[in-house]
């Protein structure tokens, strides 16, 4: 063999090996593909895999701020306007007071102003509970359909006069002659001298707006029955000032709530039908109704009371709001 024929030779043989070299790899190279295409991820690479947020359930609500520490049922600004009538609004400032003692971030505002001004005002929607000493009027009635009325007590109204007058006990009738004024001198009602007081009678009563007034005039256990009273009557905007008007005036005759007879005056026992048989306008009396000129103590809201108005009526309707009320001179309901 000679040199050219040896060298030929081995270029072939190279050859054949660079290409069964190149066969393998590109064999192995595609086994590596199906076996990878066909074999699955071990299970903890789903589990450890990076997972996206978990989105909220549809149905969630974010809750509310907590109000746990807020006082019960506390109105959003804490703040409750009270008006009207002059007989509930001993009860209501004493409540109101005793409420705020224990709730101190209410603050309930209590004015008078009589019952008429009471009733306008809550319904006008200007305060939040309008007190009355009367149920309201047919006109009120139409004019604030919403208004709703809670009763918070029990009342009388007593005929008083000055301590130093004769006089021990009077009929209906005869009050009603010196509220109309038939009749205008203390003799024609004692007779003969009038000592310790002067004669003329000095009729004393309530201004238009009062509850008390409505009552005594117009209501059928009131006294006047729908008559007008006198024009010479002097008309007071309270309670507390027919009650001073009478302890400072010895010929004066007046009434007022039994919440307000103090011993500055003196409460007249009455009489219809016979004079042995006169009642004394005591709680006892007013709450078995035996004395006839009784009523029951409202307070009104517009619709039913929610809120701070709630909170306090309840209270003034519990144990401890209705023994404010017996202190305080009138009959508690319980």
């Amino acid at each position: 063999m000679n040199k050219r024929t040896h060298s030929s030779l081995f270029v072939t043989m190279s050859l054949v090996i660079l290409l069964v070299g190149a066969l393998s790899v590109a064999g192995c190279t595609d086994t590596a593909k199906k076996t990878s295409a066909a074999t699955p991820l071990p299970t903890t690479a789903a589990v450890t895999a990076p997972q996206a947020p978990v989105s909220a359930p549809t149905s969630y609500v974010t809750p509310a701020a907590s109000t746990t520490n807020a006082p019960a049922a506390l109105s959003p600004n804490g703040k409750l306007k009270v008006s009207g009538s002059t007989t509930v609004l001993p009860i209501a400032q004493k409540a109101a007071e005793a409420y705020m003692a224990t709730h101190p971030n209410a603050d309930i505002q209590v004015t008078g102003g009589g019952s008429g001004v009471g009733v306008q005002q809550i319904g006008e929607k200007s305060v939040d509970i309008g007190m009355s000493s009367r149920e309201l009027s047919a006109t009120e009635k139409t004019k604030y359909p919403a208004l709703v009325k809670t009763v918070v007590a029990k009342d009388g109204i007593a005929i008083i006069a000055n301590p130093a007058n004769e006089i021990k006990v009077i009929s209906a009738e005869t009050a009603a002659n010196i509220y109309t004024g038939k009749i205008s001198k203390w003799t024609e009602v004692l007779g003969g001298n009038v000592p310790n007081t002067n004669n003329q009678i000095v009729v004393v009563g309530r201004d238009s707006a009062s509850g008390t007034r409505e009552f005594f005039d117009k209501d059928d256990a009131g006294i006047l029955k729908g008559a007008a009273p006198t024009k010479s009557m002097l008309e007071k905007n309270s309670n507390g000032a027919i009650t001073q008007t009478i302890a400072q005036t010895p010929g004066a005759i007046g009434y007022v709530s039994i919440g307000f007879v103090d011993t500055s005056v003196k409460a007249l026992p009455i009489w219809w039908n016979d004079p042995n048989k006169a009642v004394s306008p005591t709680k006892e009396n007013v709450l078995s109704k035996e004395y006839p000129i009784n009523r029951e103590l409202f307070m009104f809201t517009n619709g039913q009371p929610t809120g701070l108005a709630k909170d306090y009526i309840d209270f003034i309707l519990g144990p401890d709001g209705q023994k404010i009320i017996d202190q305080e001179g009138y009959v508690s309901l319980t």
